[in-house]
C-alpha cells in the first residue's frame, strides 16, 4: 500500500479543515495518508513512498531549519513534492526577479541584500513612487510587511534598517488595485483547477483572512486565466522542464492594461504577486473535485 506523508506544522497537526477533501481522495484511493509534522526530529521520512509538502505554515519563521529539514528529507528515498529544489528556490521571494527575466509581469522591485546600506528614501526617488510595500524575502501571512507612504521614508528608516539586519528584503510599489481584490488561481500538474477573489478589510492592504480579509469563488477571464498559465510554464521553464505537482499564481488582474516591469499587453491585464509552491492554501472548499484532481495528479506521479 502506498504510504504518503502530508508535511504540516506543529500547530496544525492534522492539518487545516480545508485539505479535508485532499486527505479523503487519498484514502478512497487505497492510499496511506498521514499528517506529519515536518520538525518533528523523530520522524523517519524513508518510510514513506512519498513527502507531500502541505501546511509548514510556520517555516518562515525557522528559514534556517526548514532549509536543513529540506536537505535531510531530500537525502532520505521519498518522493517529495513539490521537489526539494523547487521548494529551495521558492521559498526566498528574490525568485521573483528569476520569472521577471522570463517575461513575467510583475510590481516593480528593489531587491535588497542582508545588510546593505539602503535608503528608502532614495528608493522613492528613484522610483518615483508614492507608496511601496516593505516585506522580507522569506515570509507568508504579510509577516514582517509594511505598507509605507513616500512622506513616511525617513520615519520608517530605523524599522528599515532593523529589519535588512537580519534578512534579505523587498520593496515592492505599493498595488493600489489590492482592494478591489487579489487573484489566486490553483494549478495542478500544470492545468488550471479553480480561482478564488480575496479581498482586503475596508481600510487595510492585508488580503489574509487572519487579518481581516475575506475569500470568495469566483470565475476568472480566459486572458487571466491564461497569463495565470504562462507564470506556471515560466516557473517549468526555470526549473528544468520539471511541472510543479501544484501552483497557486497570486496576482492582480485590471480591466485596462498598466505599465509593467517588464512587458505591456493589451486586453485585461495579470500583474504578478506571488507564485505559491511550497505550502499554500488550496481553497479545496470552492470546488468539490478540487481534492479528487490533486489526489489522482499526485498518485500519476508515482
Amino acid at each position: 500500500m502506498t504510504a504518503i506523508a502530508l508535511a504540516t506544522a506543529a500547530d496544525l497537526p492534522a492539518l487545516v479543515d480545508d485539505d479535508s477533501s485532499f486527505l479523503a481522495a487519498l484514502r478512497d484511493r487505497g492510499v496511506t495518508a498521514t499528517p506529519v509534522v515536518w520538525s518533528d526530529e523523530s520522524v523517519a521520512w524513508d518510510d514513506f513512498d512519498a513527502v507531500v509538502i502541505r501546511s509548514t505554515w510556520d517555516y518562515y519563521r525557522r528559514p534556517d531549519e526548514f532549509a536543513a529539514w529540506i536537505d535531510r528529507v531530500d537525502a532520505a528515498s521519498p518522493t517529495v513534492l513539490n521537489p526539494p529544489e523547487t521548494l529551495r528556490w521558492n521559498r526566498h521571494k528574490f525568485y521573483l526577479r528569476d520569472l521577471a527575466a522570463r517575461g513575467v509581469d510583475t510590481f516593480p522591485t528593489e531587491y535588497v541584500q542582508r545588510g546593505a546600506d539602503a535608503s528608502l528614501a532614495a528608493v522613492f526617488e528613484r522610483r518615483d513612487w508614492d507608496e511601496a510595500v516593505v516585506k522580507p524575502a522569506v515570509s507568508a501571512g504579510a509577516f514582517e510587511t509594511k505598507r509605507i507612504a513616500r512622506g513616511e521614508a525617513a520615519t520608517e528608516q530605523p524599522w528599515f534598517d532593523d529589519l535588512l539586519a537580519d534578512r534579505d528584503v523587498l520593496v515592492q510599489e505599493f498595488a493600489d488595485g489590492i482592494t478591489a481584490g487579489e487573484w489566486s488561481l490553483v494549478f495542478f500538474d500544470g492545468d488550471y483547477s479553480h480561482a478564488v477573489l480575496k479581498r482586503p478589510e475596508a481600510g487595510d492592504f492585508r488580503v489574509q483572512e487572519d487579518h481581516g480579509g475575506s475569500v470568495a469563488a469566483e470565475t476568472p477571464s480566459e486572458s487571466l486565466r491564461e497569463r495565470a498559465s504562462e507564470v506556471v510554464d515560466a516557473v517549468r521553464a526555470e526549473r528544468g522542464g520539471t511541472v510543479p505537482l501544484y501552483a497557486r499564481v497570486d496576482g492582480i488582474g485590471r480591466a485596462e492594461p498598466e505599465r509593467f516591469e517588464n512587458t505591456a499587453r493589451s486586453g485585461p491585464a495579470f500583474r504578478l504577486l506571488e507564485v505559491e509552491l511550497i505550502e499554500p492554501e488550496l481553497f479545496f472548499r470552492v470546488d468539490a473535485d478540487a481534492g479528487e484532481r490533486l489526489a489522482e495528479a499526485l498518485l500519476d506521479r508515482l
